[in-house]
């Protein structure tokens, strides 16, 4: 009969959790450290629309993580811009499905560009429109990425659901219509519109955030009750 003071049979059972524990506590990492680093395969398209660069339409993504997804049925979309210049012929390719009222509320959550040196990219989010997208239309989709830290001003934190259209022309495109623009509440708090965010307060996404957050009590739980044992 073995002392009370050994149980070989208990231990053993202990290791194994803490294997268990260490190795799902390993794998909630991983994933979250693959999730953090996707690739977003956005295609090299010739347009007679306004150009674009795929790399720093993948870098607006948070992450730079997107997918490719074709609407299996009608979608409606929002659209936020600032001048309404010419209403039947749009070129914007960003969509979202978040619905803003306040202007500030859409320059932070989309991390709209605030400043030159390209002044036609301003967004001071003004307007907003509904973009009616059919079925069998593909589209990249993911999450607003934080405004990059090098540039001016506050960096506003994104987050918001960021879909891009890569395709040949999309004003000359049948599959996606575009309604007549509203009008947004202008925030009167910021007279420039901008400043409103965190200033470079970057978060992860919650997706990779919860992996971490399991993650990393997991390990240090095995840890200390290896070290306790």
């Amino acid at each position: 009969m073995y002392p009370f003071s050994y149980r070989p049979f208990s231990s053993g059972i202990a290791a194994g959790r803490q294997a268990l524990l260490r190795g799902l506590a390993v794998l909630a990492l991983a994933a979250a450290a693959c999730s953090a680093h996707a690739d977003c395969d956005i295609p090299t398209v010739l347009t007679n629309d306004r150009p674009f660069s795929p790399d720093e339409i993948a870098s607006s993504f948070a992450d730079e993580s997107c997918d490719a997804e074709t609407t299996a049925a009608e979608q409606v979309f929002f659209r936020y811009y600032s001048y309404p210049l010419y209403p039947n012929i749009n070129i914007g390719r960003f969509f979202t499905l978040d619905f803003f009222t306040l202007n500030s509320e859409a320059i932070v959550a989309l991390a709209l560009y605030p400043f030159p040196p390209n002044p036609q990219f301003q967004n001071f989010a003004y307007f907003r429109e509904q973009v009616t997208v059919v079925a069998g239309i593909e589209l990249f989709a993911g999450r607003a990425g934080p405004q990059p830290v090098g540039d001016v001003g506050s960096c506003y934190s994104g987050g918001a659901s960021q879909y891009f259209y890569a395709g040949e022309n999309i004003s000359t495109n049948p599959g996606i219509l575009f309604s007549s623009p509203e009008e947004l509440t202008v925030d009167t708090r910021y007279p420039n519109t901008y400043g409103v965010g965190d200033p470079c307060n970057v978060i992860p996404l919650p997706a990779t955030g919860l992996l971490f957050a399991l993650g990393v009590p997991m390990l240090l739980v095995v840890t200390v009750r290896h070290r306790a044992a």
